[in-house]
């Protein structure tokens, strides 16, 4: 019966061709549309996968991705508010069986998945735009600005790009939030270390995170309030070099140079579309969180692995993907998780965003005696592993 049906995702970045690849299994009949003008950009983020998501990557196919990671066995967290401290407040430490993290670049994941999407006959790749969606209890009806027109059983967007296109439907913004901060990405190269340990630096204008890339280089990823004094550091690459080698000399021996800076806003965000029909959100159009806990890639991988478990539940009852018995079953798996999850992420963040000493201090005396509990530290470690289970 899946045979027959046909799956439109919108979209054409890393979590579009993710869930194009990963339904492909099911023989279902896929169309990823792009923008025309829509190019994939060479970027320098690097994914933190929690070893959950890679194990299941791994059973759908994606078995070198492992092979092209970086292990993560220890996690720092440094609460830096008064001052740039190497000393680290709290650690988790993975145990013999398992990482905590594999950090692997986005651009090689992307490049791995759209190899294996291109010999796929069940996936065509559409490079045209949209001009209307058009609801129907049977099938959504898509019309394309050349005025063709597909019938669809479920529409699945990935792209903030697209968001017009969601006009005509009662998009519900249950938070968005702006921390006024923007988050800088870039790539550290270094004397060869051995990098293993990610590290979360707690700074007073806010979270500095290094994600161990190879042994000569680290991925960066600094939030930092709007008109701050690091905002002026960042913007300028020498007065940057300069900050890294002097504050971090110790864990990276030698930065000899900083790859290009991308920018990017910081909100958090929760959308959700009111009684809509066939169509699903997934990626940064369904939430968007802070990156301090490099948690998001996950989130919209668990959020996957839910619409998989929907389609095979369906797919063993004889059901209709995309009906509203499918949809609701499929908001039950994820919203709560979603929502609790993020607002988790969120309250993390408000923590070490109180600007007062007397509380500083306060906070760091609780990190260090958590540090002493590892009954608390195991289940955070499961809880960014797997997520939570509402």
């Amino acid at each position: 019966m899946l045979n027959s049906q046909k799956i439109c995702i919108i979209g054409s970045g890393l979590t579009a061709l993710t869930i194009a690849y990963l339904l492909s299994k099911f023989k279902l009949q896929i169309d990823i549309v792009e923008q025309v003008s829509n190019k994939k950009k060479i970027n320098p983020t690097k994914l933190a996968l929690s070893q959950n998501s890679l194990d299941q990557l791994s059973c759908f196919g994606l078995k070198n991705i492992k092979k092209k990671s970086n292990i993560v066995n220890k996690i720092h967290l440094h609460d830096s508010y008064s001052s740039i401290n190497l000393k680290n407040d709290l650690e988790f430490s993975a145990s013999k069986e398992e990482a905590l993290a594999y950090i692997i670049d986005s651009n090689s994941l992307f490049s791995d998945i759209i190899k294996k999407i291109k010999v796929l006959k069940n996936i065509n790749i559409l490079r045209k735009e949209i001009l209307s969606i058009k609801e129907n209890n049977f099938f959504n009806e898509v019309t394309f600005k050349n005025l063709t027109k597909e019938n669809y059983n479920l529409i699945i967007f990935a792209s903030t790009n697209n968001i017009s296109l969601l006009s005509t439907f009662k998009l519900r913004e249950i938070i968005d939030k702006s921390y006024s901060e923007s988050a800088y990405v870039f790539n550290l190269l270094h004397k060869k270390i051995e990098n293993k340990s990610a590290r979360q630096f707690f700074l007073k204008d806010g979270p500095l995170a290094f994600l161990p890339v190879a042994k000569s280089e680290t991925s960066v990823i600094w939030s930092i309030k709007k008109n701050s004094v690091n905002e002026k550091i960042v913007n300028n690459k020498k007065d940057l070099l300069k900050f890294f080698n002097v504050h971090f000399k110790e864990l990276f021996k030698e930065i000899s140079s900083i790859s290009k800076i991308e920018k990017y806003n910081l909100n958090y965000s929760f959308n959700r579309l009111i009684d809509s029909k066939r169509i699903l959100l997934f990626g940064d159009i369904a939430n968007k969180i802070h990156p301090i806990a490099g948690q998001g890639w996950n989130m919209s991988l668990r959020n996957i692995f839910s619409l998989i478990k929907v389609i095979k539940h369906s797919e063993n009852l004889g059901f209709e993907i995309g009906n509203n018995i499918f949809i609701k079953k499929y908001l039950d798996e994820t919203n709560s998780n979603n929502f609790i999850f993020s607002s988790l992420i969120d309250g993390v963040r408000k923590i070490f965003d109180v600007k007062n000493t007397t509380y500083a201090n306060f906070r760091k005396n609780i990190l260090v005696n958590l540090n002493r509990n590892t009954f608390i530290k195991k289940n955070l470690i499961d809880v960014a592993n797997n997520g939570l289970f509402i």
